[in-house]
């Protein structure tokens, strides 16, 4: 049965100086919203730990119901939410949507980060997209774009965090051009392959096989395919096939291979090892994808 949604923050209500304008987004982990700060007078997204598995908010209400079984995984979520919102509220990178400050109401807690203007990636690849033509996005623009992206996810590798949802949907091209990820709702921190359990938390075609598996063995590693999957969602304006269907029936060296005539062989290559299957196969780290983007 589907986790039942939880009713958005009504609009207007106040937290922690901020005032509510309206929820962007709401996925399995948390909900986005709009909201003005009446001391800064900007604009900021704040990001509530709601997890709808394991609460449920009716509309108008301010304070979720959680139910008394699901008490000890809901304070336990809420402690990881709060710990890796401070390790990325010490990050400052160009690439990496910042977050400003944790703001606890409600007996929950908010992430208030920097409002990024801009268009997803997601977005600008359909707008790119044109019918009977194979390759999307050029080559240049896709190095030039994911070299951007991973020294910033570098830096959160280096934090001890993971983001998990990799997608074009975070990736946000700013008006200058500059990508920024955002969208850590998933993100985990690293304790090796033998990590403890953790709740699947994952976008279908750009997840790794691990990533479904309630006690997967999450990684850098699991970054790395979703990286891959990004650049090929680039080139072929398509999430690759999903990690359970390659398992019976793999299509994606067929769909890296149709590629061949428009992008070089070193970035269809690279692309085809950050999708192994196998987590030992692909590249270990973000940093080893980069300088092999760097490198002609």
């Amino acid at each position: 049965m589907k986790p039942q949604s939880s009713a958005p923050l009504p609009e207007g209500a106040e937290i922690g100086g901020y005032r509510i304008l309206h929820a962007l987004s709401s996925g399995g982990f948390s909900i986005v919203y709009l909201a003005y700060s009446e001391q800064s007078e900007e604009c900021v997204a704040i990001k509530e730990y709601m997890p709808s598995n394991r609460a449920i908010r009716r509309p108008g209400d301010l304070v979720p119901h959680i139910k008394a079984e699901h008490l000890v995984a809901y304070r336990y979520g809420l402690a990881a939410f709060f710990e890796e919102a401070r390790i990325l509220a010490a990050i400052h990178h160009p690439n990496i949507v910042q977050v400003l400050e944790l703001v606890r109401a409600n007996q929950t807690i908010y992430m208030v980060m920097q409002f990024i203007e801009g268009t997803s990636l997601e977005k600008y690849i359909l707008s790119h997209r044109e019918q009977g033509r194979i390759a999307v996005l050029s080559e240049d623009f896709i190095v030039g774009i994911f070299a951007r992206v991973l020294d910033g996810l570098h830096e959160v590798h280096g934090r001890k965090l993971l983001h998990l949802d990799l997608k074009p949907m975070n990736i946000i091209l700013q008006p200058d051009g500059v990508p920024a990820l955002v969208d850590f709702g998933a993100a985990r921190r690293i304790v090796g392959r033998d990590s403890a359990s953790v709740i699947p938390m994952f976008t279908p075609g750009f997840a790794a096989p691990e990533a479904y598996e309630r006690d997967g063995a999450v990684g850098a590693w699991t970054d790395v395919y979703g990286i891959g999957a990004c650049m090929l969602a680039c080139m072929s304006a398509k999430p690759p096939q999903e990690a359970p269907s390659r398992a019976r029936e793999d299509l994606v060296p067929l769909a890296i291979e149709i590629l061949e005539r428009s992008y070089s062989p070193r970035i269809l290559s690279l692309t085809r090892e950050c999708l192994e299957l196998d987590p030992r196969a692909r590249p270990q780290s973000a940093q080893e994808i980069l300088q092999r983007l760097k490198t002609r």
